[in-house]
C-alpha cells in the first residue's frame, strides 16, 4: 500500500464527511423519534445497572466459591479424621480380639492347670513313693544286717568272754557262775 499524504488526506475527508452525514441522521432520527432515544437511554441506565448487578453477583459467587473451598477443606480434613478414627478403630478392633483369644487360652489353660498339677503331683508322689520304698527296703536290708552283725558280735564277744575267764579260773570252772547272757 502506497498511501502518500494526499491519499491520507482525502481518508480523512471521506471520514469526517461520513461522521457528519451520521450526526445529522441521528439528529434527524431524535427529532422524529424520542421514544427510541428514550428507550435507548433508560436501556444504558438498565445495562449500567445489570452491570453492576452482575459485578455484586460476580463477587458474590466469588465469595461463595471460597466458603465452597473453605467447606471443602474442612470436608477433606473430617474425612483424613474420620479415617484415622477408623484405622485406629480397626487396629483397636484387632487388639481386642488378639487380647480376647489370648485371655481365653489363659483361662483353659487356668481350668486345666488343677490337673496338670494333680498329674505332675500324682508322677512326683509315686516317684517319691518308689523311693520310699526302695528306701525302706534298703532300710529292712540294712536293719537286718545289723541284727546279724549285732548277733555276730554278741556271740563273738561271748566268745572272748568265755576264753577270757576260761584262761584265768582254769581249775574253778565249775564254782564261778556264768553271766553269759
Amino acid at each position: 500500500m502506497n498511501d502518500t499524504p494526499l491519499n491520507l488526506a482525502d481518508e480523512l475527508l471521506v471520514r469526517d464527511q461520513l461522521v457528519q452525514q451520521l450526526s445529522e441522521e441521528l439528529y434527524q432520527l431524535m427529532v422524529q423519534h424520542p421514544e427510541l432515544f428514550a428507550r435507548f437511554y433508560q436501556a444504558r441506565k438498565a445495562e449500567a445497572a445489570n452491570a453492576e448487578a452482575l459485578r455484586l453477583l460476580q463477587a458474590q459467587v466469588q465469595q461463595v466459591e471460597a466458603q465452597i473451598a473453605a467447606y471443602q477443606e474442612q470436608i477433606l480434613a473430617y474425612q483424613q479424621q474420620a479415617q484415622n478414627r477408623e484405622a485406629e478403630m480397626n487396629n483397636l478392633k484387632a487388639q481386642v480380639m488378639a487380647l480376647s483369644d489370648r485371655n481365653e487360652m489363659l483361662e483353659r489353660v487356668i481350668q486345666e492347670m488343677p490337673e496338670v498339677y494333680r498329674q505332675k503331683f500324682s508322677e512326683r508322689l509315686s516317684q517319691v513313693k518308689l523311693k520310699i520304698e526302695s528306701l525302706e527296703k534298703e532300710n529292712s536290708q540294712l536293719r537286718a544286717e545289723l541284727r546279724n552283725l549285732q548277733t555276730l558280735l554278741a556271740a563273738q564277744v561271748r566268745q572272748q568272754q568265755q576264753q577270757g575267764l576260761a584262761s584265768l579260773q582254769p581249775a574253778r570252772i565249775g564254782l564261778i557262775p556264768s553271766f553269759n547272757t
